[in-house]
């Protein structure tokens, strides 16, 4: 839908597009724009301390709706029923993109934490799975297919995946036919590849943002990518190739890190990339060998759930295992928990 803003009561500020149409603007009366996904209210006055400052509305350079920061949050229909909102975002053709439970601004007096125990949990069901967790988003195809889910930091999945069950976590993506499109493991995992077996994992993977991550599968099932950390030796007629990961330091402790290397595959080819340099080889003609060196000490805390024994960091929010001690229990799997895979304990904790 295309809106103009002299359609709109009580602009107060706007940002144009380099032609001149406008990018975003910000309003100071009620406005009801109407939506593919129902009437909606943009933020026009509510000021509270997680607020985020800014706009009310965005537009493409085209001129049609792009997204709705929401004056509260509000339940907003979606291709699988009504979920509630706090911005909602869409394709340039009208149809629904992105759904965002929440939208406050993170500071030193509103904090992550303080954002998630507002969040709740959603349950969504896939070909492959039924997944309840607490989402920062749901993001859509235009034909209304659920395109990928962003889980909050410390949420972990027990996910069916076409290599196996996994535990995952930042979230997961889904082609337009509803098959598993990549998903990130929550703890290093070893996957049988097109050249051998390789401990998949990703120590700098972006967590913020479920459409990409580190394992991929093509529509029908197959592997197309994994990412490990260490170093590939590459033996062929040619000679042998080393190809070693980049290093930085860790985020919580003075120690170097091997970082990503990707492996994609593409028939009787692999491409192997750094970060730095990228290179294909043919697999039938070469001998690979993965050395791992996968340190997850590049993590903030609990990025990988409780799965490790203890995640030392606080309490968790009435028996989550997102951020350490479960109130009802020690939420390590020596004590009171039989086992946090999934993230949340499932009543494990005494």
């Amino acid at each position: 839908m295309t809106i103009t803003t002299a359609n709109l009561r009580g602009v107060t500020g706007r940002i144009l597009h380099l032609s001149g149409t406008v990018r975003d603007c910000t309003l100071n009366e009620r406005n009801v724009i109407p939506t593919s996904c129902g009437d909606l209210i943009p933020r026009y006055e509510k000021l509270e301390t997680r607020t985020k400052p800014g706009q009310s509305l965005s537009f493409y350079k085209s001129g049609a709706l792009r997204s709705v920061y929401l004056e509260d949050q509000t339940e907003v229909a979606t291709p699988i029923g009504p979920l509630p909102a706090e911005l909602v975002s869409f394709h340039e053709d009208g149809s629904l993109n992105t759904i965002f439970q929440l939208n406050g601004q993170l500071s030193y007096a509103w904090t992550e934490t303080d954002e998630k125990r507002l969040a709740k949990e959603w349950t969504l069901a896939f070909d492959f799975a039924t997944i309840t967790a607490k989402m920062i988003a749901v993001r859509f195809h235009p034909s209304g297919q659920v395109r990928s889910l962003t889980l909050w930091p410390g949420e972990t999945l027990m996910l069916n995946t076409p290599v196996g069950e996994i535990a995952c976590r930042t979230g997961l993506s889904v082609h337009p036919n509803g098959t598993l499109a990549s998903f990130e493991p929550a703890l290093p995992v070893a996957l049988e590849t097109p050249i051998g077996y390789v401990l998949a994992y990703d120590v700098d993977a972006f967590t913020i943002d479920g459409d990409q991550n580190s394992v991929r599968f093509d529509d029908q099932g197959n592997l197309t990518q994994v990412t490990t950390a260490g170093e590939v030796i590459v033996e062929g007629p040619d000679g042998t190739v080393h190809i070693s990961s980049k290093t930085r330091y860790a985020l919580t402790e003075d120690v170097r890190v091997k970082l990503s290397i990707e492996l994609s595959f593409d028939g009787d080819q692999v491409r192997i990339d750094t970060g730095r340099a990228a290179q294909t080889f043919a697999i039938a003609e070469n001998k690979f060998t993965v050395l791992t060196d996968i340190n997850t000490k590049g993590l903030t805390s609990c990025d990988v759930g409780c799965d490790s024994g203890s995640c030392d960091s606080g309490d968790c929010d009435g028996g989550s295992c997102d951020s350490g001690s479960c109130e009802t229990g020690s939420c390590s799997t020596g004590t009171g928990c039989d086992s946090c895979v999934d993230g949340k304990c499932s009543g494990k904790c005494a």
